[in-house]
């Protein structure tokens, strides 16, 4: 995990359980985060398919589980 003070930190960690709503054409939906790099957070949604990446400001609207 690479982290400076000119990207920001972002509020979850690898392994958090997390919500968003509404995420794509989902009402709402819940996963883990798996992965934090310089410039995303990586979620894997259950139920969807594939590793979803969101940027630090996009990530702001993950809710802790």
């Amino acid at each position: 995990m690479f982290m400076n003070d000119d990207i920001g930190d972002p509020h979850v960690k690898v392994g958090d359980r997390v919500t968003m709503s509404p995420m794509w054409k989902h009402d709402t939906a819940a996963g883990e985060v798996i992965n934090i790099t310089r410039h995303y957070v990586i979620v894997k949604w259950d139920n969807c398919n594939g590793d979803w990446h969101y940027t630090y400001e996009q990530a702001k609207r993950l809710q802790l589980i």
